[in-house]
């Protein structure tokens, strides 16, 4: 089997990033809680940092259930652990995975990719802070179902076009330099 790991600063972040960060906005927030009493317009920097915390939270509380942060895989199953709750080991099979999405097929890197299992509705987070993120998702894409695959090749094919159409467009909307 072979290990993936997230490096020990990228655990660090995904894992406790957010207590510092809703610490300090709460300050904020109850300081603009105090203030808009004397001042109608501290409302809205009030709403700002609520909104701000309460999606922030959310987004981590959603990578504490998605996100292991070791991966054992070979060519017949994937066993995920070390989530945030040290217990939670999840292990299945790849023949299982009807549904891969995000990423790069989502036509942004920057997201993480999903896997969703058909057998015990599993979804597993995958970032591309992962180290040898690329590895793991091309083993994952050589053992999956046919019918998987062709639908992952077909959604990269779709943002292929797409990004060749904006450069395209982006070549000849760019202005040319005026010859003296």
């Amino acid at each position: 089997m072979i290990t993936f790991k997230y490096s020990i600063f990228a655990k660090l972040i995904f894992r406790y990033a957010n207590i510092p960060a809703t610490l300090f906005l709460l300050i904020y927030l109850s300081s603009s809680f105090l203030y808009m009493f004397k001042e109608w317009y501290y409302v809205f920097p009030f709403l700002l940092n609520l909104i701000i915390i309460i999606m922030m939270n959310r987004y981590y509380f959603r990578s504490y259930k998605l996100f292991p942060y070791k991966i054992e895989i070979n060519n017949e199953k994937m066993i995920c652990s070390d989530y945030f709750s040290k217990s939670k080991v999840q292990e299945f099979y790849l023949d299982d995975i009807d549904l891969i999405e995000g990423g790069s097929l989502s036509g942004t890197p920057a997201k993480p990719f999903y896997i969703h299992t058909k057998t015990n509705d599993l979804i597993v987070g995958i970032s591309s802070h992962m180290k040898d993120h690329n590895k793991l998702i091309t083993i994952i894409l050589s053992n999956v179902q046919q019918e998987v695959y062709d639908n992952v090749l077909l959604l990269a094919k779709e943002i292929s076009q797409s990004n060749r159409v904006l450069i395209a467009k982006a070549k000849k909307d760019k202005k040319k330099p005026i010859k003296k």
